[in-house]
């Protein structure tokens, strides 16, 4: 089986599985930021965290997937080699640690997934696939949710049926609008191999999701006078609470605060006159 990868040299169009990713809030960050004086320090930590993360989404030298980082978004491509199930459970697989990590440190992303042709090279991304990956993104996501268009949720389904219980299962989650997303909290569950033992592998899960909470709270309490911003929020708490739920049922101390999540009314006092 010949190996597909893109060509520097020759450029043609390949077969590929491609996410393209968006940071949240970004253009206001870098206004903000230049307003009042901290932009050069923004601009650092970014990058940092950025290329510190990216690691994980193209994790060794003989992987054919590659990335192009433009500011706050990203592109990133698996050329596929036979049914592409191998491409496509790499994908999910990484970029769900990429954002689970960028979570942890308060920057919290959507995305959109796609399949078709598609090239890329240091200086070019180009093909459908790529359009298809950034209208997902930008019209359907809307949340802090990485979603699977059609054709790779057709692609994932039948990849599905081929086992009695899919490993790719816990990958993926099926938002109430029908979109299926990145369970990217699933991440927490890699860190086994870096255990000693079960009772250490639950501490680190657990303090994983404790550091995940304590983001989306903060983002909730800054943005609480946005209600546009603010509700975005308010979906990823839902996730992380639904997680909690699913998994950690017993530990109630993981959970958002459901008075945390809704915008109720009062009544007017001294401080409105």
């Amino acid at each position: 089986m010949n190996v597909q990868k893109y060509d520097q040299d020759n450029p043609r169009l390949v077969n590929s599985i491609v996410c393209a990713i968006d940071i949240l809030g970004f253009s206001q960050m870098i206004v903000d930021s230049c307003e009042d004086g901290y932009g050069n320090s923004l601009l650092r930590e970014i990058n940092y965290l950025i290329n510190k993360n990216k690691q994980c989404i193209i994790p060794n030298k003989y992987s054919h997937g590659k990335i192009k980082i433009f500011t706050d978004n990203m592109v990133v491509a698996y050329p596929i080699t036979g049914d592409g199930e191998e491409e496509l459970d790499e994908i999910l697989e990484n970029v769900s640690e990429y954002q689970f990590n960028l979570a942890l440190e308060g920057l919290f992303v959507r995305g959109g997934i796609s399949v078709g042709n598609f090239y890329i090279n240091d200086d070019i991304v180009f093909g459908p696939a790529l359009l298809d990956a950034h209208n997902t993104e930008s019209k359907l996501a809307c949340y802090p949710r990485i979603i699977l268009d059609d054709k790779t949720v057709k692609k994932l389904q039948k990849y599905i049926n081929y086992y009695d219980v899919a490993p790719q299962n816990n990958m993926i989650l099926i938002d109430n609008d029908g979109q299926w997303f990145l369970n990217y909290l699933n991440t927490i569950f890699k860190y086994y191999t870096e255990c000693n033992n079960e009772y250490e592998f639950e501490r680190i899960q657990l303090e994983l999701l404790i550091r995940h909470r304590d983001k989306i709270e903060e983002m909730l309490l800054i943005h609480k006078k946005n209600t546009k911003v603010w509700d975005k929020y308010v979906w990823i708490a839902n996730y992380h609470n639904y997680f909690c739920d699913l998994y950690f049922p017993d530990e109630k101390n993981l959970k958002i605060s459901r008075k945390s999540l809704l915008s109720w009314p009062r009544e007017i006092n001294n401080d409105d006159i």
